[in-house]
């Protein structure tokens, strides 16, 4: 039992409680004068106790770091002076970080150290503060998790033995955030894997220790899942996002069994989902995507020769056994980061939580087959209608507009994977619905200008399709009188139309009744195309189903 320090402990516990209760009362007259006086004079009996006494030494040094720490909360200093002042207490403390008295006193130090050291664009020296400690945290794991003290604490009379001891959840907390503010980092630093890394443990440290409302947390899975999207990694985002879906529509249900609760939170429900709709729709596109580039990867990298240019191939064939070359499924997998997503391991998935049977229903694997296509249509449409039903034109227009281009696309993903030819006409058709209701809307808005320049053209590219198709079931009559056989006939009709007998070709080939329906279709298609086009000749390079995804709604 130390006795000659206890007047000076009994000086800085006085003191310190008149500190508290100036922090306390914000709106004193002489709040600032208080504040500014109590902590010079705690400055200087806490050096005066560290000198005096070499047992109490450590404890001083923890108590100055946590009266750093309310200098730089409360104090109207400047940015630069915070970080000076948690920075020299930060470098005295961390020798001794393992100690009882300033574990905790540390972590809170570096977490608040960093957010200034950030803000100030000293990026560089808040990620060695940050990675610097990471072996620390290792080590607490490992230790007994009832002996770390709150530095507050220390500012009483009572021997360092009997000071209560601080609760593991309030440790596993702080580091928590420390984890954040490393992923808050690596994002602001454009390191797309650390970011993804640390985000998510710290959402699954806050799920296990159930820190924070549910809602918040969903949301907060459902953007990471977002990004995940962003990146390509399409298993990790359907994980996060189904973990979100998962803990937002338990929280739903439960928040109905207390009906007062549910009547206020039930406009909150509603934009939270109303989000998690908007992930899941660029969730699906995506894969709509990376399945058409796999196709297209396919066929664009075999050998060309005569006979395959003409040889009608079925995109579709499960049995066909040509590969990919792997730098191109490295690539559908990682166009965006460089890693893709075949990681074997669980480091991404949030084990407390049940989802293999809410992850079933969510299409993952790359689209082959028309049913695949019409399944992940089916789930993402029904997303996409909740989102759009939501919007009005008139009060949210640009949210209106980006679902029904969404919905265009879609079509257009699904027409891309449809067999038949009426099929893929009448999906086309739905499309040039959809489109032509917006440019109808958008007829009305003064300011539209430039989005209506990009449905027209969208709209045009639609009657190409619809051309295309009309052209196929044309040929397809035609070739079903056996008049020509493509198989057989590929080169002497190639060989005709480059020469001055290609007039005999057609004349041989279609009789002049059809031949005359064929050119009036071909005609009324080509004169509405020059139209449009006319009228969208200043366009950029970006459709407007290329812009969907790239309208973020993360604001």
């Amino acid at each position: 039992m130390i006795t000659d320090s206890d007047p000076v402990l009994a000086r800085i516990a006085r003191t310190f409680d008149n500190l508290k209760n100036t922090v306390k009362n914000k709106h004193s007259c002489e709040r600032l004068q208080n504040l500014k006086k109590d902590i010079q004079y705690l400055q200087s009996e806490l050096n005066i106790l560290g000198k005096e006494n070499q047992d109490m030494f450590i404890r001083s040094l923890a108590m100055e770091g946590y009266l750093a720490l309310l200098t730089a909360k409360t104090m109207p200093i400047s940015l630069i002076e915070k970080r000076n002042i948690l920075q020299t207490v930060f470098d005295k403390i961390k020798p001794y970080a393992f100690r009882e008295e300033c574990l905790f006193v540390l972590l809170r130090i570096q977490n608040l150290l960093c957010y200034y050291l950030i803000q100030l664009d000293q990026t560089s020296s808040a990620r060695d503060i940050l990675e610097g400690i990471e072996e620390l945290y290792e080590k607490i794991n490992d230790s007994k998790p009832d002996k770390f003290l709150d530095a507050e604490d220390l500012f009483s009379i009572e021997d360092i033995n009997t000071v209560r001891r601080i609760s593991p959840e309030k440790i596993d907390k702080v580091i928590t955030n420390n984890i954040q503010m490393q992923a808050f980092l690596y994002n602001k630093l454009n390191l797309p894997d650390k970011y993804t890394l640390y985000n998510h443990t710290a959402l699954r440290r806050q799920l296990e220790m159930k820190e924070g409302t549910p809602q918040d947390w969903a949301l907060r899975a459902a953007r990471l899942g977002n990004f995940f999207t962003y990146l390509n990694q399409l298993g990790h985002a359907r994980h996060h996002l189904c973990a979100a879906y998962h803990v937002l529509r338990t929280c739903h249900d439960n928040c109905k069994l207390m009906p007062e609760e549910f009547v206020l939170q039930k406009a909150d429900f509603e934009i939270h989902f109303l989000e998690l709709s908007h992930h899941w729709v660029k969730y699906g596109l995506a894969l709509f995507k990376l399945s058409r580039k796999n196709i297209l990867n396919k066929f664009f990298t075999q050998p060309s020769s005569k006979a395959d240019l003409w040889k009608s191939m079925n995109i579709f064939d499960e049995h066909d056994e040509t590969k990919v070359p792997d730098e191109n499924l490295k690539d559908l997998g990682a166009e965006k980061n460089g890693n893709g997503d075949c990681s074997s391991d669980n480091v991404f998935n949030f084990p407390s939580l049940e989802l293999k049977d809410t992850e079933c229903r969510v299409p993952l694997e790359t689209i082959k087959t028309p049913e695949d296509a019409r399944k992940l249509f089916a789930f993402t449409h029904k997303w996409l209608m909740r989102a759009k039903h939501y919007y009005d034109f008139e009060q949210h227009s640009a949210q209106y507009i980006s679902c029904s281009l969404q919905l265009a696309e879609l079509y257009e993903h699904l027409a891309f994977f449809e067999r038949n030819i009426d099929n893929q006409y009448s999906i086309q058709k739905r499309r040039s619905d959809v489109l032509e209701a917006l440019n109808s809307l958008l007829k009305t808005c003064d300011n539209a200008m430039s989005v209506q320049i990009d449905v027209i053209r969208e709209l045009s590219q639609v009657q190409l399709e619809l051309m295309a198709l009309n052209l196929q079931k044309l040929w397809r009559e035609e070739s079903q009188t056996n008049i020509i056989n493509l198989n057989t006939d590929a080169d002497s009709i190639i060989n005709s139309l480059d020469s001055d007998s290609n007039k005999t070709l057609t004349e041989r080939t279609l009789n002049t009744s059809c031949k005359n329906v064929f050119l009036r279709k071909m005609e009324a298609a080509t004169s509405l195309n020059g139209r449009l086009f006319r009228l969208s000749g200043q366009l950029n390079v970006n459709t407007p189903s290329e812009l969907s995804l790239a309208m973020d709604l993360r604001n």
